[in-house]
């Protein structure tokens, strides 16, 4: 792991403690494997006799408010062999590849990760998984398929991610073969409930969904994000069969059902004036919206409101 400041500190002295609705465990400081850098997870692979070998695997988990941070913290880590696993929110797959890209240090694929866990640090070592939801994992980029010509991913590449995640239970894995969908998939979710909360000065979930005027904004939300996501994946080649529907409508607003008084992570840097996640989280399928033309007045709204709380308390 690589950790910074005070949980890095704490982790590296005591450990990482999980309460999860799953079941409670911890890490010991004794099996934790944490640095505070990554050039030192590479000299402590290059310790190893491994430095050949390189990393397999590369897991990035930064808020994407730190996105352009990260060529020069994966860099140390990478080798011609290495995939790389971003999981963050937004529309980002676009400006990572081009910021690996300009640096000529593209890994060997690039997979988004979307992550509905309801999963939060509450403080320094100490994580709280509270909801049961799914990991959802697409290819954004890879070598393999690029140097033999298909469009974005080869059968090496879906195996790869399934065999890394199949001894992890009991979170449910799945694989998009279309991560433009998975990431609008995950946006359904983000948009209505983390926008209202925000839009609200931080309210938890529950308060939307039972409350008869935030419930039926969310509703709308869900509707108009659908249809943005549509337009998209239509002009990215998607076929009838890819495109989000009625059941993901469902799915989401019965996973927002059983949160309960869930903390988005958007409300929560927003009440502790740390920066926002809004550029690719909020912004961006707005401005898409506008390029394709589709209406989404209500979404609008709240990510005009949600960028004021941004400018009023500096949170970039």
């Amino acid at each position: 792991f690589h950790l910074r400041g005070e949980h890095f500190r704490h982790c590296k002295q005591h450990g990482i403690d999980i309460s999860s609705h799953h079941g409670d465990f911890s890490i010991s400081a004794e099996e934790l494997l944490c640095f505070e850098t990554t050039e030192e997870m590479r000299n402590a692979l290059e310790q190893r006799g491994s430095s050949d070998e390189g990393f397999d695997w590369v897991v990035c988990a930064l808020k994407s408010t730190s996105l352009d941070a990260v060529p020069d913290l994966i860099d140390p880590l990478l080798s011609p062999k290495t995939r790389l696993l971003v999981i963050m929110n937004g529309l980002i797959e676009d400006e990572i590849i081009r910021l690996l890209a300009g640096r000529n240090k593209l890994p060997k694929a690039i997979y988004g990760g979307m992550a509905l866990i309801c999963s939060n640090r509450l403080s320094p070592g100490k994580i709280d998984h509270s909801y049961g939801g799914k990991l959802v994992v697409g290819v954004a980029y890879s070598e393999d398929a690029k140097k033999s010509g298909n469009k974005c991913w080869v059968d090496s590449d879906k195996q790869a991610i399934v065999d890394l995640f199949k001894p992890v239970t009991p979170v449910p894995f799945e694989f998009d073969n279309n991560l433009l969908r998975g990431r609008w998939w995950k946006n359904v979710w983000n948009l209505p409930f983390s926008g209202i909360s925000v839009a609200m000065g931080g309210i938890t979930v529950d308060r939307i969904v039972n409350d008869e005027s935030l419930r039926r904004l969310a509703f709308q939300v869900i509707d108009e994000t659908i249809l943005v996501a549509n337009a998209d994946l239509k002009r990215h080649g998607a076929s009838d069969e890819e495109l989000l529907g009625q059941e993901t409508r469902d799915e989401m607003m019965t996973l927002s059902d059983g949160m309960g008084a869930y903390r988005p992570s958007t409300m929560i840097d927003m009440l502790a004036r740390k920066p926002m996640e809004v550029k690719y989280l909020f912004r961006t399928p707005v401005d898409r919206a506008r390029e394709m033309g589709v209406p989404v007045p209500r979404l609008e709204t709240l990510v005009e409101m949600i960028e004021a709380h941004q400018r009023h308390h500096n949170l970039y």
